[in-house]
């Protein structure tokens, strides 16, 4: 249920920006960091919120898992070697779309639980090396610890966001 409300949700977020944005000639996306000096600062990572103006496409990214398209799984039980590899999709995704890293505006993360400290350290630092380069990083929805993804092996799952 909680997935279909979520829907539900995005769906009427994607129409609300489409019915707003459908003028020729608006500017260029601008994205501002929202910053919270009462919460820890993980800015090499996300920012804590993103005011966007001038959105004319949103592009909302299912969660994607190291997985290949025979339904292989990459690097079975290896959160970093599987966080590598969705990044490296997140790249082809947004380059199909001709979309880059500074366009990404949300991000959610989903672990198997079971997660070593030093595998959970490897993959923060995966992601603050990924956007490194963002001059304004996503907001990053929940971190969520599961018992399990949809197929064996599956440790890792990230989603993003991305608008222009």
């Amino acid at each position: 249920m909680r997935k279909f409300i979520t829907l539900v949700i995005s769906l009427m977020l994607t129409l609300s920006l489409a019915a707003q944005a459908g003028s020729e000639g608006r500017q260029n996306l601008k994205k501002e960091a929202i910053e919270n000096s009462r919460l820890p600062d993980f800015t090499s990572i996300f920012n804590w919120g993103v005011k966007l103006t001038n959105i004319k496409e949103l592009y909302l990214l299912a969660g994607i898992a190291a997985q290949r398209a025979d339904f292989s799984i990459v690097s079975p039980g290896d959160y970093v070697a599987q966080t590598d590899f969705i990044l490296t999709e997140f790249d082809a995704f947004l380059a199909e779309n001709e979309l880059d890293r500074d366009d990404i505006i949300r991000i959610e993360f989903t672990l198997v639980k079971g997660i070593s400290p030093e595998d959970f350290g490897a993959v923060l630092g995966r992601f603050a090396a990924y956007f490194q380069d963002v001059e304004v990083r996503p907001a990053a929805g929940t971190l969520r610890y599961v018992d399990a993804l949809a197929f064996p092996g599956l440790v890792v799952e990230y989603e993003i966001w991305a608008a222009r």
